[in-house]
């Protein structure tokens, strides 16, 4: 009876183990390991974050400052008058029936109110500032993005190395539990059950830890690409 159970519970164990042996140790990204190929890259990746619409939007909050300073300026122009006189003499332009009652033909004029030589070139100024404001607030947005997707990098290369580091640490874990398991099965007096289960629960608490760092490298991976709006595979191509 203890034999048989002895067997039940090595298949168990054994099952559990291939069953965490799936070939999901991949890493997910092969970043570059050249310095300056690491360089383009991060450069790359602050580029595209730049074309976020967050930041696209203040191109058109200055083409609209453009406009409206156009149009201060042309305000000008509103007080400026014309007017001509129209009858049949100017109209058939003969000298015999001309008449001095209908000179000048035209006539030009200016009507300022003076309040305008103040609020004009005021709005004109004002549409100039809010140019300048939408530039300040590109730049400092942009200054912003570059931070979030460097410190992203970051965090996902630091992550991508943990992992890789741990891939070692899991075989060792993976190769004792296979020796411990085979001596087990051979009937190996070197190796009995509390061996075997301890050698079992070292390997599975290192899948576990693998689990919780590949989580944590395809979350960075996300964050990541959130921001710069394609995925880090297709940025690698870009290069």
């Amino acid at each position: 009876m203890k034999k048989a159970y002895m067997i039940l519970l090595t298949a168990c164990i054994s099952l559990a183990a291939h069953a965490q042996q799936r070939p999901d140790t991949a890493v997910l990204l092969r970043l570059p390991a050249d310095p300056s190929n690491v360089a383009r890259f991060k450069q790359k990746l602050v580029e595209l974050a730049l074309q976020n619409p967050d930041v696209r939007q203040y191109d058109d909050r200055k083409e609209i400052a453009k406009y409206e300073t156009r149009i201060a300026k042309a305000q000008w122009l509103n007080h400026l008058t014309a007017a001509g006189n129209l009858n049949e003499f100017t109209i058939k332009n003969s000298s015999a029936n001309a008449n001095t009652n209908f000179y000048p033909r035209y006539n030009f004029g200016v009507m300022l109110p003076l309040g305008h030589l103040i609020s004009i070139p005021n709005e004109v100024k004002r549409a100039k500032a809010s140019g300048k404001l939408a530039q300040k607030q590109q730049e400092s947005e942009a200054l912003v993005i570059k931070a979030r997707v460097l410190q992203a990098y970051e965090d996902y290369a630091a992550n991508k190395q943990l992992m890789e580091l741990h891939l070692p640490i899991l075989e060792d874990a993976l190769l004792h539990y296979n020796q411990a398991e085979e001596k087990f099965r051979a009937g190996d007096n070197s190796v009995p059950l509390d061996v075997y289960k301890e050698a079992y629960r070292q390997y599975n608490a290192e899948m576990v830890q693998k689990v919780q760092l590949e989580r944590n490298l395809r979350q960075s991976k996300l964050v990541l690409e959130g921001i710069v709006g394609m995925t880090l595979e297709d940025v690698m191509r870009l290069l």
